[in-house]
């Protein structure tokens, strides 16, 4: 199986075994993103993992998992939005080896600070006690067409895009975006928070949005399509039904 195809079938899992991850696996966890396409590759990140026996981790709604993978980075332009990139890409990851995967949103360490990087997110992880995939009917997530405006017809390779993209989890299934399309672009935008916890709620919904890119990326990937993350100037100031601008994806020949 191979991370796009995980996009169709990857579901949260909240009960896991307690058998053992190969040292190898976690190896590869820890290293995670030398190979991963990030909105930032510059940005400096770092992975570190707990067992469930270190009790490092605890928080509300925190699944019980016999491992946590902390994402770490530092304070830089779209670190967030390039936070929720990797990890999705981890998450699929794992997914194709059989391995289950629960965003921990609400989960904290007794110690975050890491070489002054900043804590991302959270994630369990480890061999499923239930079923690991699910069926594309069973995706509770809202019509594509809610989510795009589009002032020219959308074309085959947009809509071979953007589906991954819909189905792209966040938190409470809130989908914090909204795509512009364009002849050869596809504009990102993310919902603009209330004043109250402006700047917390908004860091949450860029990290949502990168979860969305990075299927996005992985479809290109596996399709051979020309797709460039940009951020365009001429875009930065304006807004969509309340919504931020993100970025954009740019389309080579179609």
């Amino acid at each position: 199986m191979t991370k796009y195809e995980a996009i169709f079938r990857r579901k949260s899992v909240r009960k896991y075994t307690n058998e053992k991850v190969e040292e190898g696996i976690l190896q590869e966890i820890q290293g995670f993103g030398r190979d991963a396409v990030g909105v930032r590759p510059d940005i400096r990140i770092k992975w570190k993992i707990y067992q469930a026996s270190d009790h490092k981790v605890r928080g509300l709604f925190q699944v019980k998992a016999p491992y946590y993978a902390a994402l770490y980075s530092e304070d830089s332009e779209d670190y967030h939005m390039n936070a929720g990139c990797l990890m999705q890409q981890l998450v699929l990851h794992l997914h194709t080896i059989g391995i289950g995967t629960c965003y921990q949103g609400g989960a904290r360490l007794k110690e975050d600070a890491e070489e002054g990087l900043e804590l991302m997110m959270i994630l369990a992880f480890g061999y499923p006690a239930e079923p690991l995939e699910r069926s594309r009917s069973d995706f509770k997530r809202m019509e594509l067409k809610k989510l795009i405006k589009a002032n020219v017809p959308v074309g085959r390779i947009q809509k071979k895009l953007l589906e991954p993209a819909r189905l792209a989890p966040s938190a409470l299934n809130q989908q914090p975006w909204r795509f512009v399309v364009t002849e050869n672009r596809i504009h990102l935008f993310v919902r603009r928070p209330g004043p109250v916890g402006y700047q917390k709620q908004l860091n949450k919904n860029l990290f949502n949005a990168g979860i969305a890119l990075s299927h996005m990326l992985i479809t290109a990937e596996e399709h051979w399509f020309d797709l460039n993350y940009q951020k365009l100037d001429s875009i930065m100031e304006k807004a969509v039904q309340n919504h931020l601008y993100a970025g954009s994806l740019i389309l080579g020949r179609i």
